[in-house]
């Protein structure tokens, strides 16, 4: 015979030797099915024993007290977050939901043509360089932005961490806008200015071009050059540089991806000016953030012809 006992509500966590049914001789198939049954129910907490059977146990389990109170139910988002730069994407169907360009889709181009030279006994880098611009939105772009990186080993820029030597920085001596002379001496200080650049979104209506291209921010690593016309859409413009650089020292340190180690080994990144990326999910289309060292950046698509003149 199995002796049962009558159980009010027992927590999971402590269920009593007592309240278990035993059986003084070695339980038979219905005892072991009946004392399993038992264990179940107190571990459940929510049942009362009686007359124990299977029956009364599906019962009580399917069939919840009247008094219980129900829970809400858990408040799931079914949709997506959104920022507002991505649902303007979706409207103008330069995005897609699926993940693959909209109808509309567009990328700024640039070709660079490049010719560089180092010279070991001064550990400098000058180069030359020409860069077209495809201006393949449907924006007039006023000013364009240019990564000047080597200027984070210059003194007094924003970096998140120590460089391994100050040094001039790079030395832009100077600039052509398809074919206008851009103005080196007009410098707005630091933070590469004022320049907006998608056709004054996002800073009131653009202002008129100057009689002349100016370049501001060219002692930081985020400069903006505001050329004489703004570049329509589905136009290209032309930039030429002239820059020079001096390779910063590394002894005993890794360095940010580039610098000497003595006087015969050199590793050289971010070594000339590059146009920032402008697209479709940035307010004002300029990628303005800076360069402070370990962060990365990601570039335009396009060509590069490249011609680097080294010691033999």
């Amino acid at each position: 015979m199995v002796r049962t006992l009558t159980a009010a509500r027992i927590p999971r966590t402590r269920v009593p030797r007592t309240c278990i049914a035993l059986s003084r001789t070695a339980p038979t198939r219905t005892a072991r099915t009946r004392l399993a049954l038992t264990r179940m129910a107190l571990a459940s907490g929510v049942l009362a024993l009686g007359a124990f059977t299977p029956q009364a146990h599906a019962q009580a389990v399917t069939k919840p007290a009247a008094n219980t109170p129900r829970l809400p139910e858990r408040g799931v988002r079914r949709d997506i977050p959104l920022t507002n730069m991505i649902r303007k994407a979706f409207a103008a169907g330069t995005r897609d939901s699926t993940g693959r360009p909209g109808r509309n889709y567009w990328q700024l181009w640039t070709d660079y043509k490049i010719n560089a030279r180092f010279d070991p006994v001064t550990s400098t880098v000058t180069g030359r360089e020409t860069i077209v611009v495809k201006n393949n939105s449907d924006d007039e772009l006023s000013s364009i932005r240019v990564r000047l990186d080597q200027n984070i080993f210059a003194a007094n820029v924003p970096r998140a961490e120590e460089v391994t030597e100050i040094t001039d920085g790079m030395k832009v001596t100077k600039i052509v806008v398809n074919g206008m002379t851009v103005d080196l001496a007009a410098r707005a200080g630091r933070g590469g200015g004022a320049g907006g650049g998608r056709g004054g979104r996002g800073g009131g209506a653009a202002p008129a071009g100057p009689a002349v291209a100016t370049i501001t921010g060219l002692n930081t690593t985020n400069a903006v050059i505001r050329p004489a016309t703004a570049i329509a859409p589905k136009a290209s413009a032309t930039l030429e540089f002239e820059w020079s650089f001096r390779v910063p020292r590394a002894d005993g340190v890794r360095g940010i991806r580039m610098g000497r180690w003595a006087d015969t080994l050199y590793q050289v990144a971010q070594w000339y000016p590059r146009v920032a990326v402008y697209d479709d999910l940035r307010q004002g289309g300029w990628d303005d953030d800076p360069y402070l060292g370990p962060s990365e950046f990601y570039n335009n698509f396009g060509h590069f012809d490249v011609s680097i003149d080294m010691p033999a």
